[in-house]
């Protein structure tokens, strides 16, 4: 039965990020959902223990599963190209939406919290929504940046 990687039998402060700065440099990308109906032909390959070393180091360097990498390596070869397509700038461009989508349920928070004090008859603490309007500001900019560049690279 095939692992999480595809192969078979193997045991084994309040400052936003600069656009330039991975999101959450610690955490692993989170993976799409799969596809089942994309991809339903299975092929067995034979391999030397050397050819399966360098092809599972290989797509783990992509972070991709052994299936994918060899499937991409294959289409690309059977295409003429000798450059290898995988899913990395897609993949963080993911994240890095992920990655905004969270920050700006944080502001969000933060100024629903101030509107409440306010609309208690309350005053909220000096520049306290000054620093989130900021915050929410440098936020959007943000994401108009990523929007932009995903549309760039889709042309």
């Amino acid at each position: 039965m095939p692992d999480a990687r595809g192969e078979a039998g193997r045991h084994s402060d309040r400052e936003q990020p600069s656009p330039s700065a991975p999101p959450f440099p610690d955490r692993k990308p989170r993976r799409r959902s799969r596809n089942p109906t994309e991809r339903t032909r299975k092929t067995t390959t034979r391999l030397s223990d050397t050819e399966k070393a360098e092809i599972v180091a290989a797509a783990a360097q992509r972070s991709v599963t052994v299936a994918r990498f060899l499937a991409a390596a294959g289409l690309a070869a059977a295409r003429g190209s000798t450059a290898l397509h995988t899913n990395e700038q897609l993949d963080t461009a993911i994240d890095e939406l992920a990655a905004l989508r969270t920050a700006l349920s944080r502001v969000g928070n933060n100024i629903n919290q101030i509107a409440y004090v306010h609309n208690a008859g309350g005053q909220p603490r000096p520049g306290e929504l000054e620093h989130a309007l900021t915050s929410l500001t440098r936020l959007l900019a943000r994401i108009d940046d990523a929007a932009d560049t995903l549309v760039k690279k889709r042309l």
